[in-house]
């Protein structure tokens, strides 16, 4: 069996860039698994289905007020992408385009930036931008910018290159080895470093077009990103 490809793991992330919509997932016989870590349990719906159908059962109400109740309706059981203020790792954050408090002068890589969220919780939030590609290659391994902290100067230009680099590969694979390697995000949806990656080809579980590979990170202190996302810098 193939490995998933990197443009399988994009069409997980893809939902995040169209505007708000009802995706069709099946409906399970086994209870919701409530996961508060927010961790990934395969065969199991986990709490973010749960909560996803609340939502798309608020909006079948409001656009259809004597449409019957319940989550067997074929629209309720879809899984929409939508806007919330909640915070959480896996979360896809926007970058905002406002003059006062958006990204356009400074911090350009910010600027309408599509962010995915690796970690959250009350010491330190981390991301890594989507959609910043670059021409350089690492190793033999293409990689994209993650955020400015972390990159090594890779991005500098020569002669500034040093200091901590963090490098992440994105994957959708889902061997024993892989799980055992990796750190989940959202389901279907995991990281690596480079040397799980590299470890991961050697061994045949997966291809080099398997992973997606980001340079540095994006960080927040404990409550910033709160305080940017309710000021309209970003849109979660």
């Amino acid at each position: 069996r193939r490995p998933p490809s990197k443009m399988s793991l994009l069409a997980l992330l893809s939902r995040a860039y169209l505007p708000p919509r009802f995706y069709s997932i099946p409906t399970r016989a086994a209870a919701p698994r409530l996961c508060t870590d927010g961790g990934d349990v395969k065969g199991e719906e986990d709490w973010r289905d749960v909560r996803a159908r609340l939502v798309a059962m608020e909006q079948l109400e409001q656009a259809d007020p004597d449409a019957p109740p319940g989550l067997s309706s074929p629209v309720v059981s879809g899984a929409p992408v939508y806007e919330t203020p909640l915070i959480e790792r896996g979360s896809v954050i926007l970058g905002g385009t406002q003059q006062e408090f958006g990204f356009a002068l400074r911090q350009q890589y910010f600027h309408k930036s599509v962010m995915l969220l690796l970690q959250h919780d009350d010491a330190f939030t981390r991301g890594i931008i989507l959609n910043r590609p670059s021409a350089m290659e690492l190793d033999g391994w293409r990689v994209w910018f993650g955020g400015d902290v972390a990159e090594g100067g890779l991005f500098h230009g020569n002669g500034r290159a040093g200091g901590t680099r963090e490098i992440v590969c994105l994957h959708s694979l889902t061997s024993d080895a892989a799980t055992r390697l990796s750190m989940p995000v959202i389901r279907g949806v995991q990281y690596t470093t480079l040397e799980g990656a590299q470890a991961l080809v050697a061994s045949g579980e997966a291809e080099r077009s398997s992973f997606w590979l980001f340079v540095g990170y994006a960080g927040w202190a404990p409550k910033q990103l709160q305080g940017e996302v309710e000021r309209d810098s970003w849109c979660a």
